[in-house]
């Protein structure tokens, strides 16, 4: 196998640029500070905001450090800000972990930020900076599990629960609590390296697609786009951003279903006529990798060309022995997207082999 590595493993592309890459970060709150905890404890570290979040992110946890010193509270965990350089929106999103009723929980905050007038310092510095704050929202995360999957109730205090991001040149809706790949610009450098391995393709499957990506951004004229994932909000916002991304027609071309990969059975599908076979297949699944069911199931749908991207290699590693049959590995390239970070994501381009 080895061998067969070094001849595909091809160079990093560098995180670039490498500062102030994030248009996503969670902080924690504590004490009337915003920031990052420590490496597996509780308590908030120091670090340098400069390195990796956006500038409007350093100056809104500014501000809201400076409102919480006239009027400390205890009502937030967290606050969550989204946004995007390139048509100016943010998003931010308090965090609470109360759990008393909801709707005390709303009324407190609601209160509270209106009180304290965090809501419209908020919107004064977001427009003193270029930006346009989309939406204030409130999370209500009261167990563990929410927590982690940053689920739980979420209520729009004002505005909109949304922003939007310009991606691979095209327009895409972008929901509080959605996932979209933290770093715009290198997202876009793999999604040239999917689009390498989709390029003859006329039926494309987007397996664990999220809110579209990369399908949408990489997507010709004429080819058509079947996307799979579990989470019903970003199946909701991939339809949404086909429309936008192709206002001028080619939406109809993309279709998405609302399923686990790994329940969703494409062969039948295949077989009944309700899918066309695909030509590539996406897969871009979570951090602990394809389950082997699913595996067996693409090797049996054949396709000429899959493209893996993973966000971590050594589940990668591990899926791609089993690959190895049937798949040969034309290349792998790591992107940088987490400058400053042990992560990265890499995309393997495999082509089937011919008996």
């Amino acid at each position: 196998g080895k061998d067969i590595l070094d001849s595909a493993m091809r160079p990093v592309i560098p995180c670039d640029p490498p500062a102030r890459y994030r248009n996503h970060m969670q902080y924690t709150i504590s004490r009337g500070r915003t920031g990052l905890l420590a490496s597996g404890s509780h308590a908030l570290a120091e670090y340098d905001g400069g390195l990796i979040e956006y500038e409007i992110f350093s100056i809104l946890r500014k501000t809201l450090e400076m409102s919480f010193e006239r009027a400390p509270t205890n009502l937030f965990e967290g606050l969550v800000l989204r946004a995007s350089r390139r048509t100016n929106e943010v998003l931010a999103e308090f965090v609470s972990t109360s759990t008393l009723p909801h709707e005390i929980v709303i009324r407190d905050c609601v209160s509270y930020l209106e009180a304290s007038g965090i809501n419209a310092r908020f919107g004064e510095v977001c427009k003193d900076n270029g930006f346009n704050l989309n939406g204030i929202l409130l999370r209500i995360s009261p167990d563990k599990a929410s927590r982690r999957t940053r689920g739980g109730t979420r209520v729009t205090l004002s505005g909109v629960d949304h922003y939007d991001e310009i991606f691979c040149g095209r327009r895409m809706r972008i929901k509080a609590g959605s996932f979209f790949q933290v770093n715009t610009e290198q997202a876009e450098k793999l999604a040239a390296l999917v689009s390498e391995g989709c390029s003859d393709a006329r039926v494309i499957y987007d397996l664990y697609c999220g809110c579209g990506t990369p399908g949408i951004g990489i997507k010709k004229p004429g080819q058509k786009i079947f996307g799979i994932e579990s989470v019903p909000e970003a199946v909701a916002s991939a339809k949404i951003n086909c429309s936008l991304a192709f206002p001028d027609g080619g939406a109809e071309d993309c279709t998405y279903i609302c399923k686990d990969v790994l329940k969703a059975d494409m062969l039948f599908l295949i077989r009944t006529g309700k899918l066309a076979k695909p030509d590539a297949v996406i897969v871009d699944p979570p951090r602990k990798g394809m389950d082997p069911g699913v595996i067996y199931r693409l090797m049996e749908i054949a396709p000429p060309a899959i493209v893996y991207v993973s966000c971590d290699p050594a589940t990668l590693a591990r899926d791609l022995k089993i690959f190895a049959f049937e798949y040969e590995i034309k290349s792998v390239t790591p992107t940088d997207l987490f400058a400053h970070a042990a992560h990265v994501e890499v995309c393997c381009l495999m082509s089937r082999k011919t008996t």
